[in-house]
């Protein structure tokens, strides 16, 4: 990590973050050197930070750090955001959060000729500790898994957003629809409900702690 501390980093970002409010003005050399500024300066606080901005037509610009993921730069992250003032015209986030699953994938569905709604999905085993998954397609051949396993990997990591991505996500596979159990196969876009229905049951214990239901 760089010995420039947090506070470095927002103080330069609440100085110029209205070249970002403003970004969609600008010209493309204009843009790119702002955009080249902060990706500097947040890589200078940590080489693993990444960040995406979102300026929407209506609702407020948001910027969210972000590490692609990689779970074991979350704390950095959480505790990177915390740090933040409040700026202005601005949310600023932990972690990307779930989107639609075709999220920037125009060039990889082009490329496959496919959708990711197309895609199902069942675990590697009933274990819920084990969180592999195995992804199906009805069209996969052993010549187009690698493709479709890129579609499915940025697919996922839309469906269920940064932070599930990186701790309830393991490895993921390829296969065609007809090795899969017909009983144990779901929508890929119903990801996010078996993952948490997975997961035992919690409640609140008499002296304030957290107890898992059998």
């Amino acid at each position: 990590m760089s010995k420039l501390s947090k506070r470095h980093f927002w103080e330069w970002f609440k100085r110029n973050n209205k070249e970002y409010l403003d970004l969609n003005n600008k010209t493309k050399k204009e843009a790119t050197y702002w955009l080249n500024e902060l990706n500097a300066h947040l890589r200078a606080y940590y080489k693993f930070f990444e960040y995406r901005i979102s300026l929407p037509d209506k609702g407020i610009p948001n910027l969210t750090i972000t590490v692609s993921g990689k779970a074991m730069h979350f704390k950095k992250v959480d505790l990177f955001v915390a740090t933040a003032p409040e700026i202005a015209g601005w949310q600023i986030s932990a972690l990307e959060d779930p989107m639609p699953i075709e999220f920037l994938l125009e060039k990889h569905m082009e490329s496959t000729g496919i959708h990711p709604a197309e895609f199902s999905f069942s675990f590697a085993s009933e274990d819920p500790e084990d969180t592999n998954v195995i992804i199906y397609h009805p069209l996969c051949t052993p010549q187009n898994e690698g493709p479709y396993l890129q579609l499915a990997y940025a697919a996922v990591y839309n469906l269920v957003g940064e932070r599930a991505f990186g701790l309830d996500i393991g490895q993921l596979e390829m296969s065609n629809l007809s090795t899969a159990d017909p009983d144990d196969v779901y929508p890929l876009e119903e990801l996010l409900i078996h993952i948490s229905l997975r997961k035992p049951a919690m409640v609140v214990g008499p002296n304030g702690t957290l107890e898992g239901l059998i």
